[in-house]
């Protein structure tokens, strides 16, 4: 028992421990896959930012060497440039060709009603007006231009003194020698071109322009184009020590500290996958899949509708993703890790569980079909196909359904009327609020009336009164439910009532059997003791062993009557239905009671249609039948009367009849006369066992055919109909 448990705890631990090495695990490959690219050892110069930064650099060598050459000892137009300066005047003049054109038209209509007025004096004034308002426009717009190309030469100067500044800062981080082929110009920060051992000995990353080997998607393809166009030939390298401070060469030890801690998160997801691996080897080995944690987790999962549990591993399964993307490896460590890695160990846990039930539903399809007939949809399905077995039910609910999420959006636009001041829309609301009062309210009392009235009355006949009636309202569904209520009423009513007359019937036969079995049983008795006494005669002795034998054929007669009764009851008899002659086995059984009916003072007359009627039958069964009915008519009958036996066909049947008074009142329903130990005989003063009618009528009813009984008055008739088709 110890070691049973023992072995428990070590499997419960096993499967925290894989849940955790597994969610570790699953980290750390997240996270060596997302810096997939710090893991070469010259990640950083491989890197967007480092191209960036030579590009950068290499245009502002461009820029302040090239373009920028000999800025300082230019004039104002050269630092622009003679493009930019001629579009400038260009546009200087046009604006001021435009102040000129605008007084002239301004002025033009009353100079040239002065000069045809001939006045000189108004002539004079509004040429002075003009010439000083021409000069005043010219002159602030002259100014406006000057401004602004001295704000042109400004943006120039501190794009220049931006440029230049830029490459200062930079010239720790990198040095270049780059040489003009065409000119023999040299632009540097060093002292001398450097050569090659100098490069593989003081440098981190040498590039040379234009390149000697070209890549499909070189990053500096425009450079090398630029280069290679103007004759230019240059290596620009990032030194081993920088001059100050130097990004360049902080972002590659940034880069190196991010390989170093991918190359030990290697080596963790090495140990974790081993870890991992051994612990599923141990948790196999030990059947863990049946431990009692592992059993009513899966049993709480399983409570779950399956496709509801589908539809939730692709949200789940974003937000697991999303989880191991968190940052995790980082220092130092502390809360915000054991954190994560519980979060993660959670949902880990739980696709675990998901991937161990889809295995064993892979093995056991028969699990995966019951638990799906469980599933939401399946039940929907069902909940919704019940709902539409009685359309006219369901689309009454469903037209309530309507127009109550009618009523709802009635009041909101009504109320939304008021708040608008529409008249036409209040009055549409009113219109059917009234309408939903009017209408639909009635119907759905009516219906609770009438509901309150069927649950009232079911509740009664629950109770035992089933002279509950539950009173219907005009048609519908709830007036057929009451309708049918009160049917099942009656039927439990009559059902009682058979019940009571069975156990009447079942009293009579407990005492007929009774009677019947202890009445040889005690003659038995009885003779046993006189046999027992001394000194009896040889006559008597045989006297007495001849009742013996009498009362023991009696009783063996009635067994077994009763056993054979039972066998048909209970349909366990094997028929051996082949085509016999009805009309032949009748004539046969007739003769067999020959003798009797000689000895009786009965008549019998026998009427065949024809000496040979067919019917697919047992032979040794249907013997029985005509035995039975033959003798039970012997028995029965009232002296000096007449039986009559009738044989004939119909289309597709074969009837008998036999026809007698019996000797009998019978005053009880004919179909009495088929329970078990049933007499016409109430006295039971003749040798019937009571079952013979019974027996008939099973053995008929076995062969698919049917006997029955008509009684008139003390007129006896049984009528037995045979199937001419098997």
């Amino acid at each position: 028992m110890d070691t049973k448990l023992k072995n428990s705890r070590f499997t419960l631990s096993a499967l925290f421990a894989l849940v955790v090495s597994l969610s570790l695990l699953l980290l750390t490959a997240v996270d060596v896959y997302h810096n997939r690219q710090y893991m070469n050892k010259d990640s950083y110069f491989e890197s967007s930012n480092f191209t960036n930064e030579v590009r950068l650099f290499v245009e502002l060598v461009k820029d302040v060497h090239v373009d920028f050459a000999g800025y300082e000892r230019k004039i104002p137009e050269e630092k622009l440039g003679k493009a930019t300066v001629e579009q400038f005047y260009r546009e200087r003049e046009d604006a001021l060709r435009n102040v000129r054109e605008a007084i002239e038209s301004e002025y033009a209509p009353d100079i040239e009603n002065a000069r045809r007025a001939s006045d000189t004096k108004e002539l004079d004034r509004l040429e002075k007006e003009k010439t000083a308002k021409l000069n005043n426009a010219l002159e602030k717009e002259t100014a406006n231009w000057e401004e602004q190309f001295l704000q042109m030469v400004a943006e120039k100067d501190a794009e220049y003194e931006e440029r230049k500044n830029s490459l200062a800062l930079r010239t720790g981080s990198f040095k270049y020698y780059v040489r003009d082929n065409k000119t023999g110009k040299v632009y540097t920060n060093m002292t001398h071109e450097p050569s090659e051992a100098e490069l593989s000995k003081n440098t981190l990353y040498v590039i040379r322009f234009p390149e000697s080997s070209y890549q499909k998607q070189s990053e500096f393809a425009d450079i090398n184009r630029t280069y290679q166009l103007r004759q230019w030939s240059g290596v620009f390298y990032v030194p081993k020590k920088p001059e100050g401070y130097s990004q360049i060469h902080a972002d590659a030890v940034y880069y190196d500290s991010k390989r170093g801690r991918l190359l030990g998160e290697c080596a963790l997801l090495t140990v974790t996958l081993l870890v991992t691996a051994l612990l599923l080897w141990y948790l196999k080995l030990n059947r863990a899949a049946s431990h009692p944690l592992v059993v009513k987790s899966l049993a709480l999962l399983r409570r779950i509708p399956l496709d509801l549990r589908i539809i939730a591993l692709f949200p789940i399964g974003i937000t697991y993703l999303m989880i191991l993307d968190m940052r995790f490896f980082f220092l130092p460590i502390g809360v915000d890790h054991f954190f994560t890695l519980g979060i993660v160990s959670l949902f880990t846990a739980y696709l675990l569980l998901q991937a161990l039930e889809a295995w064993h539903m892979y093995l056991h399809p028969e699990s995966f079909h019951e638990q799906w007939q469980k599933s939401l949809f399946v039940r929907q399905k069902e909940l919704l196909r019940e709902s539409y077995a009685n359309r006219s039910l369901f689309f009454k609910v469903f037209l309530l359904f309507i127009l109550t999420v009618g009523l709802g959006m009635s009041v909101a636009l009504g109320l939304l009327a008021i708040a608008k001041k529409s008249e036409e829309f209040f009055f549409l609301s009113l219109v059917y609020d009234l309408f939903y009062l009017a209408a639909v309210v009635p119907y759905v009392l009516r219906r609770l009336r009438l509901m309150n009235r069927i649950m009232s009355g079911a509740s009664e006949m629950s109770a035992g009164n089933l002279d509950a009636t539950i009173e219907k309202i005009r048609k519908g569904n709830l007036s057929n439910l009451a309708h049918s209520l009160n049917n099942i009423k009656l039927g439990i009513k009559s059902a009682l009532e058979e019940q009571m007359k069975s156990e009447r019937l079942k009293s009579e036969l407990i005492t007929n059997v009774s009677h019947d079995l202890k009445t040889p049983l005690t003659s038995i008795i009885n003779y046993v003791d006189l046999l027992k006494r001394e000194n009896l005669t040889a006559e008597e002795i045989k006297s007495y062993i001849d009742v013996l034998d009498r009362k023991t054929a009696r009783l063996r007669v009635l067994i077994d009557d009763l056993f054979e009764a039972a066998k048909m009851s209970s349909g366990a008899v094997e028929l051996h239905i082949e085509q016999v002659n009805v009309a032949s086995l009748l004539n046969q059984a007739i003769a067999e009671f020959s003798e009797k009916i000689e000895q009786s003072s009965l008549t019998f007359r026998v009427n065949v249609e024809r000496p040979k009627i067919v019917a697919p039958l047992d032979g040794k069964k249907t013997w029985r039948v005509f035995e039975n009915l033959i003798g039970n008519a012997l028995k029965y009958s009232l002296p000096n009367t007449r039986v009559l036996i009738d044989l004939y066909e119909k289309p597709g049947e074969v009837i008998m009849t036999i026809k007698n008074v019996s000797a009998y009142e019978i005053d009880f329903d004919a179909e009495e006369l088929f329970e078990r130990f049933k007499r016409a005989d109430q006295s039971r003063n003749t040798e019937g066992s009571g079952l013979g009618l019974a027996i008939a009528k099973s053995i008929v009813e076995l062969q698919g055919g049917r006997l029955s009984i008509e009684i008139d008055g003390d007129y006896f008739k049984v009528i037995v109909v045979f199937r001419k088709n098997a």
